[in-house]
């Protein structure tokens, strides 16, 4: 058992774009659902527990998962963003030591294999964040990740506010994050639902732990289609083709 990981998994959206009553992570992908391939990921990573946030009719998504080992649950009461479902997992680890991966269960494709070395690299150099990021060509939609010359992150800008130059860039944010516990929770409570949705995005995260000179790096996942993630029918039928 890897001592130093837990394991958060979003999945309480409704998945307004799917047309469906389904839960989003219910819809299968080959005969199986999305949220069993990241939750069979998930096992080979050997954390200490898993949390999954649930939220639309999160009964149906508990009942699906209540066999499994390990798995706890938290409940995201209102959908107000993906910064406002970690911090749903705040009493429970808040007080516990080691480092939280963050994964989504709309994201089937995640592999362990490619998960772990970065995993292993982040609690190695002792790490506040590490962000996961992806290279594609054409990132149209996401936000682009800017680096200094050295290398180093410097920030994300989404799509809508990059200059002609930053929409080139082809590499890009999955939102697939790790955070050392207590510094997560310092961080997810300072941010602010500064947007049109009234959410609260994990992406903010970046800026803030680079303000609070936090130990951040951005490692890029060798393959991209690891971290695409399931919005519509019509990227389920692509995938199931």
């Amino acid at each position: 058992m890897n001592k130093d990981l837990r394991i958060v998994i979003l999945a309480a959206g409704k998945g307004t774009r799917m047309n469906s009553g389904l839960p989003k992570v219910l819809h299968k992908l080959h005969e199986k659902t999305l949220i069993d391939y990241v939750l069979d990921e998930s096992k080979l990573l050997n954390p200490i527990e898993t949390i999954l946030v649930v939220g639309f009719k999160k009964n149906q998504v508990i009942s699906h998962t209540k066999n499994r080992i390990n798995l706890k649950y938290v409940t995201q009461k209102e959908q107000l963003g993906t910064g406002h479902a970690v911090l749903q997992t705040e009493k429970l680890l808040k007080d516990k030591k080691g480092h939280i991966l963050i994964l989504y269960g709309d994201v089937p494709n995640i592999k362990a294999s490619s998960l772990q070395p970065i995993i292993e690299n982040h609690i190695i150099n002792n790490r506040d964040l590490t962000l996961i990021t992806a290279e594609v060509d054409n990132p149209a939609g996401y936000g682009r990740i800017i680096r200094k010359k050295n290398g180093q992150l410097l920030k994300i800008v989404e799509e809508k506010d990059c200059s002609d130059n930053e929409r080139m860039i082809r590499e890009w944010n999955p939102g697939i994050y790790i955070f050392k516990i207590p510094e997560a929770f310092k961080i997810l409570n300072t941010i602010k639902a500064n947007n049109a949705s009234k959410e609260y995005y994990l992406t903010d995260a970046i800026e803030l732990s680079q303000q609070s000179n936090m130990k951040i790096k951005a490692i890029k996942i060798e393959n991209s289609d690891e971290v695409l993630g399931i919005n519509t029918i019509k990227q389920l039928e692509e995938l199931e083709s």
